[in-house]
């Protein structure tokens, strides 16, 4: 009698299980855009992105979708370019009818989206487009529908070069910066600033661009002035190589930068040459529960982790919450309840939101490259 009561539990249980499931409203999707670079050099962070809107999609329509509806994740190519990234957002408002996009991880594309998206009131959720324009326009005045996940340019130039100044002890810095990346100029300048103003030194300041090879000749030029750290605010496979080029012009000095460096392809490009080196970025896979979602993200697509599918959960579930506080998915109340958010916790961590800037308050976290593998050092608060 109790096996029998048992097996009739089970099969309750399994059919109510199904039930839920089967009763999820698959008619009437709530339909989620994402806008990334799925094409070109940093298409594995594009990719990553809208692998974790999917995964996690996947995960909330097991469990009932939201609102009993069916979560539907579409992805368009914004090749990590402004226009082509504005393009893809205005098809996922337009064509696609989705009530809210995540994406992308760049400033210099977030910031032309973040005034096509006051005009479409559809809000936008950029995952690691820190500058400060992302959200607010040149005087200060709010974009309403423009939000972030990541911590602004400010906060990272502020972490590295007071790391680099009362941590490592460094004293005298050069920067080289890419004057075609609002990303790379607005960090760099944030992260000299703090150091000077902590009573460091700027020795040397130089300017390249993206999809220059040779870097020599700006780095013969700091090489003459011996700092004792070089901040390179750019992406990782620009970094990989001005980094081969700064030691072989004779720099020895340590290498600083940012979250553009954050990516598992980076020590591999730069082949020893970042050996003892730092950057700043969000904690990654090191909170327990971003290790755990990565084992699951590791076996559904057999891929290497990028943090930037952390964002892609991150995004997809702050917008669950905004639509479940709201009760509705309508894009006016999806932008209301994410300015009011005052506490959300995901997998890279807790947040707040400002409702006077949209930037979220959060932690960052040191990474340093120790045998040839970047080591995290730790959550850093100056």
């Amino acid at each position: 009698m109790k096996k029998l009561s048992f097996i009739l539990a089970v099969v309750l249980i399994a059919l109510f299980s199904f039930g839920a499931y089967a009763e999820i409203d698959t008619d009437n999707p709530i339909k989620i855009g994402y806008v990334g670079a799925l094409s070109g050099d940093t298409a594995l962070w594009g990719q990553a992105g809208l692998n974790g809107l999917e995964l996690t999609a996947k995960q909330i329509n097991e469990e009932g979708g939201i609102l009993g509806r069916e979560v539907q994740i579409i992805g368009l190519d914004g090749k990590g370019v402004s226009d082509d990234s504005v393009s893809a957002y205005k098809r996922l408002v337009e064509e696609y009818g989705v009530v809210a996009v995540v994406g992308t991880n760049f400033s210099s594309c977030n910031i032309p989206i973040a005034a096509v998206a006051d005009e479409l009131k559809v809000p936008v959720i950029a995952t690691a487009a820190s500058n400060e324009l992302v959200t607010v326009d040149a005087d200060g005045n709010l974009h309403p529908y423009s939000f972030r996940l990541c911590f602004i340019d400010s906060y990272m130039g502020l972490l590295a070069g007071s790391y680099a100044y009362n941590e490592l002890g460094l004293r005298t810095c050069a920067v080289i910066e890419d004057i075609t990346d609002s990303y790379s100029t607005s960090v760099g300048g944030f992260m000299v600033d703090t150091f000077t103003s902590l009573g460091g030194e700027l020795v040397a300041i130089e300017e390249a661009q993206n999809g220059d090879n040779d870097f020599r000749a700006q780095l013969t030029k700091i090489a003459a002035k011996q700092p004792d750290v070089l901040f390179v605010p750019w992406n990782y496979e620009n970094v990989a190589l001005i980094a081969q080029q700064a030691r072989e012009v004779g720099i020895t000095a340590v290498l600083f930068g940012a979250d553009g460096w954050d990516t598992t392809e980076l020590t591999e490009l730069a082949n020893g040459a970042l050996e003892g080196c730092y950057y700043v970025s969000r904690p990654g896979f090191n909170l327990p529960e971003a290790a755990a979602y990565g084992e699951i993200y590791a076996a559904e697509y057999n891929v290497a982790l990028e943090t930037e599918c952390l964002y892609g959960n991150d995004g997809l579930k702050w917008i669950q919450y905004a639509i479940e506080t709201a009760g509705t998915d309508d894009s006016t109340a999806i932008r209301d309840a994410l300015e009011a958010t005052e506490s959300f916790d995901g997998l890279l961590g807790h947040m707040s939101i400002d409702p006077a800037t949209h930037n979220p308050s959060r932690d960052a976290a040191i990474f340093k490259v120790e045998n040839d593998e970047v080591v995290y050092v730790g959550i850093y608060q100056p």
